[in-house]
């Protein structure tokens, strides 16, 4: 499976991290082979990590739970994850994160995880930033002269009903990551403002 995000020519390796366009990069990269969200540790051999120019994308540990919680909870969404759980579209948000994050790693799990292999002490070559995505010196070092394309992006962002027990659950939940890649959490109602103002601009 960790081909799909391996090219072996240009001795890259995309580690796709959910809901951070993923898909941008990969259209980008010129890695149309499939979809893999596997951590680095169990899905890409060591020796790759550590000779390869590797790739980490992160965002906003909030804003990229509620983005997996709206897509794959969409009624356009027809996934895997659709056809295991059928009722899927009904869940509301304490029932999406409670089931998920004890019944499936993968989704939207703790970013921490992507950037890392534990068999290795190399860091990513580009760790980057969903909020401030800069891909020219990335762009540079791959000769590539494409434009960053836009995949995937949300035309509707409904307000995703929150509670503040359940709001505080997910910073609890995502705790690594605010430490590590300088996010910081928002008072909640502060939080609950900025999901209703921008729901209404969407």
């Amino acid at each position: 499976m960790m081909e799909i995000n391996t090219c072996h020519r240009r001795k890259l390796h995309f580690v796709h991290n959910p809901k951070a366009a993923g898909m941008s990069f990969r259209k980008w990269l010129g890695l149309d082979n499939g979809v893999n969200h596997g951590f680095p540790t169990s899905n890409t051999p060591v020796e790759i990590w550590n000779a390869y120019t590797t790739i980490v994308v992160v965002r906003d540990p909030i804003e990229r739970a509620l983005s997996g919680y709206r897509h794959l909870t969409g009624e356009d969404y027809t996934g895997a994850f659709r056809r295991l759980y059928p009722d899927l579209p009904s869940w509301d948000p304490l029932t999406f994160f409670s089931r998920m994050f004890n019944e499936q790693i993968f989704v939207v799990g703790p970013q921490f995880k992507y950037a890392m292999h534990l068999h290795s002490n190399k860091a990513p070559d580009f760790l980057l930033k969903f909020e401030n995505l800069d891909t020219s010196e990335l762009a540079n070092r791959l000769k590539i002269q494409e434009p960053f394309p836009k995949e995937n992006v949300t035309k509707s962002r409904f307000q995703v009903p929150v509670s503040e027990d359940l709001y505080l659950a997910l910073i609890q939940h995502y705790r690594v990551d605010y430490l590590l890649y300088n996010y910081r959490p928002k008072p909640y109602d502060n939080f609950m403002r900025e999901q209703e103002v921008l729901a209404e601009a969407s």
